[in-house]
């Protein structure tokens, strides 16, 4: 029985690089701290639900608890700016401070506290 795909067609190439492309983005969408595991149910869906009230207490849960040591000065201040904006129901303030925090910090965090317990 003659193979469909030979490893060199097109087709062949095709799939192999739409199944690589798939797995490198569903493992970059994993969350890699418990942070990040409990920033999914508590922040991305209430922020796609526009639930502004459960935005506020996980942002004013986050600023309450910084990572220990001096590597994080502004954790604080920038989740209490996304708390402000989830009061004032403003996404683009709220975003903006996640964006911020994300930015100056996520890679960090990951490399310092992959297993640290949060909340």
């Amino acid at each position: 029985m003659r193979s469909i795909l030979r490893p060199t067609s097109p087709l062949t190439v095709s799939l192999i690089l739409a199944l690589a492309l798939s797995a490198g983005l569903a493992a970059a969408g994993e969350a890699k701290t418990p942070l990040g595991k409990w920033m999914k149910p508590n922040m991305g869906a209430p922020l796609a639900g526009q639930d502004f009230p459960t935005l506020k207490t996980s942002l004013d849960l986050v600023a309450s608890k910084p990572p220990p040591g001096a590597g994080y000065p502004k954790w604080a201040s920038m989740a209490q700016a996304g708390s402000a904006a989830a009061a004032k129901q403003d996404v683009a303030a709220l975003k903006a401070s996640c964006k911020q925090c994300h930015d100056a910090y996520k890679d960090q965090y990951i490399k310092e506290f992959p297993t640290r317990a949060f909340p």
